[in-house]
């Protein structure tokens, strides 16, 4: 509970800093899942799952939680849920806009302290309606995930003119060190790549998107693995659905 602490002092110290005048953009929703995937991995033991979320913009910061149900994940050690707490900073760069975060992962119902903190990067550029994006999360040694981790990932997103609906797809590579056995936490198998291809329907306040992830994990690799929490059971290729009604 460390790490949610800090960022929580964060947000109270980002808070008293800016300015009385300044105005806040508030959003949020609560969404449904056939499952929680993350950098191509399962992360809800296969199983439907909901989440909620709310965010505050102000002067180019922004503070964003989301908690999301687990279901008893093996990869997080039995965990019944996820609150992702997450403090981020943009700056506009011409037709780019950078954004620095500090995002912690915050565990209950697991059956040892699972929690850790990564540290984000990222930019992104617009051209007419297809936006684009590339980044680096990196969490420096824990020992929740048995040693380093870094994502390294890029993104397109396009909307159709004139319709509610969007396209995207994206491109991930999870690479780390550490040969405990909680490295597998977010390295089953060890270095991988990931995709994701998406097709989104938007009409505020309702949105209902599908996905179809994969990763390049060696399955039976992952199956074998020793460590309880690599969970080979939930790493291959699958379609997600989801329902989003915000806020």
């Amino acid at each position: 509970m460390k790490h949610a602490s800090a960022i929580a002092l964060s947000l109270l110290a980002l808070g008293s800093a800016l300015p009385a005048h300044a105005q806040v953009a508030l959003s949020g929703g609560i969404e449904a899942a056939t499952d929680e995937v993350r950098r191509g991995i399962g992360w809800s033991d296969g199983e439907i799952t909901g989440s909620v979320d709310g965010k505050a913009e102000i002067s180019g910061f922004d503070a964003s939680a989301r908690i999301v149900a687990l279901r008893g994940s093996d990869r997080h050690g039995g965990a019944d849920a996820v609150g992702d707490l997450e403090l981020g900073k943009q700056f506009d760069a011409g037709g780019f806009s950078l954004r620095g975060s500090v995002i912690g992962h915050v565990f209950t119902g697991a059956d040892r302290r699972m929690d850790y903190v990564e540290l984000g990067l990222g930019t992104r550029y617009s051209i007419g309606p297809i936006d684009l994006g590339a980044g680096a999360v990196f969490a420096p040694s824990q020992a929740a995930i048995g040693g380093q981790n870094l994502y390294l990932h890029a993104d397109a997103r396009a909307g159709l003119p004139a319709f509610p609906v969007s396209l995207s797809a994206g491109l991930g590579y999870t690479t780390g060190s550490g040969s405990s056995p909680r490295a597998a936490r977010l390295r089953p198998g060890g270095d991988y790549a990931d995709w994701r291809v998406g097709l989104q329907y938007t009409q505020f306040p309702f949105t209902v998107g599908i996905d179809y992830v994969g990763n390049d994990i060696n399955r039976a690799k992952a199956e074998s693995d020793p460590s309880p929490y690599a969970d080979g059971r939930h790493v291959g290729d699958k379609v997600v659905a989801r329902i989003r009604f915000g806020f």
